[in-house]
């Protein structure tokens, strides 16, 4: 919000012998003119007896000292120097408080889910229950080695042009994302806004990060080669905004550890999903079993590699999702695909 200084001009006027008044700079003389408009203005006693009581004192020998609204300073000769500030016009004010408004709400938006912003207070969000939600993950490989040869503001520079490019891909296909730790990458489908085709449109966002990041589009740092992991689980989660300061959006539940794992176990630049979530995305992805792990706290996680899309469901000359596709996925999730899915690989970005 704007703060008081935002809504007051400063007022600089001097006062000669003669009582003639005249302003000290540009915004003192238009507040001067607009008094003359008003009609306020008259014959210098008039002004002589607005400025005394703009300064508290009842005559001009008690100028100086006097605990006005308005202050008075003494120069030689007789003059004055009358220092004072006027309120902004109500339309002035109400523009400020509007934009500051609109920042604001952009800032929060920034960090917050739109659905989350808006429920927030100041004892932040109350946590949500989701029954069916798909969790994903993105690492870069052996980054530590990278950051430990090269120079730092080049390699984080680097890892940001990776992650806003997958801004762009997560937000096409209506996958939100959370938050990154170091260098990885956080985004859930399906939460705030619940969404009964969380786990495939996660897998398209997947697909694509791992088609963006087999194209190298990004500045080479050192001959290095960026690599990433990427996991996928779909089940039950919480979310919601926690403590009064420095709100952070997040989630908790084992379907974010065992994406996690999924993630850390996975082969590199290919999309590994849980057993959970291969079977909510098999009528429209051809998946591949790539063995079981065990998890602590979760047992067996079994890991399956997604190859494509399935043949029937795409395009044979860009692999791209096809008519089938979009009425395969209305019939069964009421709802329209992401238009992004149809697009080249930065197509609709």
């Amino acid at each position: 919000m704007p703060t008081v200084l935002d809504l007051v001009t400063p007022v600089i006027l001097r006062v000669d012998a003669e009582g003639d008044v005249q302003p000290a700079d540009e915004a003192s003389a238009m507040w001067l003119e607009a008094q003359e408009v008003a009609g306020m203005a008259g014959p210098v006693e008039a002004w002589d007896r607005s400025l005394l009581r703009l300064c508290g004192a009842a005559e001009a020998s008690a100028l100086v000292g006097a605990e006005g609204p308005w202050r008075a300073l003494a120069l030689p000769g007789g003059e004055y120097l009358v220092i004072g500030a006027t309120w902004q016009g109500s339309d002035a004010i109400a523009a400020r408080a509007s934009a500051s408004s609109l920042q604001s709400k952009q800032a929060l938006l920034n960090v917050l889910p739109a659905a989350a912003s808006e429920g927030l207070s100041g004892r932040g969000l109350q946590p949500k229950a989701y029954r069916e939600a798909t969790i994903l993950f993105v690492d870069a490989v052996q980054f530590s080695r990278l950051a430990a040869r090269v120079d730092p503001v080049s390699c984080l520079r680097q890892l940001d042009f990776y992650f806003s490019l997958f801004d762009q891909i997560t937000g096409a296909f209506a996958v939100e994302k959370v938050t990154t730790i170091g260098d990885t990458y956080l985004a859930v489908a399906g939460v705030p806004q619940r969404r009964a085709a969380h786990a495939v449109d996660a897998t398209l966002a997947a697909l694509r990060l791992a088609q963006a990041v087999a194209t190298r589009p990004g500045p080479v740092v050192d001959e290095w080669e960026w690599s990433f992991r990427i996991g996928l689980h779909s089940g039950p989660c919480i979310s919601g905004v926690l403590g009064a300061r420095k709100h952070v959006f997040d989630l908790w539940g084992d379907t974010v550890s065992v994406a996690a794992h999924v993630q850390r176990v996975g082969r590199p630049d290919v999309v590994s999903v849980s057993g959970t979530t291969a079977a909510l995305i098999d009528p429209f992805f051809e998946v591949v079993f790539d063995g079981t792990t065990v998890m602590r706290n979760a047992g067996e996680v079994e890991i399956h590699v997604v190859r494509a899309l399935r043949p029937e469901l795409a395009d044979p000359a860009t692999g791209l999702v096809n008519p089938a596709f979009r009425a395969k996925y209305a019939a069964m999730f009421g709802d329209e695909c992401p238009a992004a899915a149809a697009d080249g690989l930065l197509g609709a970005l």
